[in-house]
């Protein structure tokens, strides 16, 4: 008598696709103002701290630019967000714009939390008939957010996007490390 196997069949991996994202930072105080570094969080290790400077914008806004890897969540077949740029659980993947003290080193003793804010963009919004569009374009996801909270400092927690929400534009900056 022949029996099946109890093992789950091998599903087969889906492909990633690499996606460009932008944020446009409305405006946000000037970091000198409170003895910050302002830019993109990266994830690749919490030791270092690592964050990439914007571009700054004649009209006081600053873009950031970052890729990331994109692939269908197997479990809610939305999208799944990777890469260094990527924070959070696959529930809720977000993107950081940190403010650090600009006297922080990395290797110093962290007392209490090493940010002074941290603005979580949230990516959750961003549909497949984005990505897609936005591959066969070689367009970037764009998003305005807020940068300066009702105190006149950085914004800080998770900020609203404009009403527009994410939206395909061409691309025209250049990535972080280069990339």
């Amino acid at each position: 008598m022949t029996t099946k196997s109890k093992r789950p069949t091998k599903i087969e991996p889906q492909p990633e696709q690499r996606l460009r994202l932008r944020i446009i930072c409305i405006s946000p105080p000037d970091p000198e103002k409170h003895s910050a570094t302002f830019g993109l969080q990266d994830n690749t290790t919490t030791k270092e701290w690592v964050i990439h400077p914007g571009i700054a914008q004649a009209n006081g806004d600053v873009h950031f630019e970052c890729e990331c890897r994109v692939r269908v969540n197997p479990r809610t077949k939305e999208p799944n967000f990777l890469g260094p740029f990527v924070h959070g659980g696959t529930a809720d993947r977000f993107l950081y714009l940190s403010w650090r003290p600009k006297d922080w080193r990395p290797g110093q003793e962290v007392v209490g939390c090493p940010w002074l804010r941290r603005t979580k963009v949230r990516l959750g919004s961003i549909r497949w008939e984005q990505i897609k569009e936005a591959i066969r374009q070689n367009g970037v996801l764009e998003a305005k957010v807020v940068g300066t909270g009702r105190n006149g400092g950085p914004f800080g927690g998770s900020v609203p996007l404009a009403s527009a929400g994410w939206t395909l534009v061409q691309s025209g900056l250049s990535l972080p490390g280069g990339r």
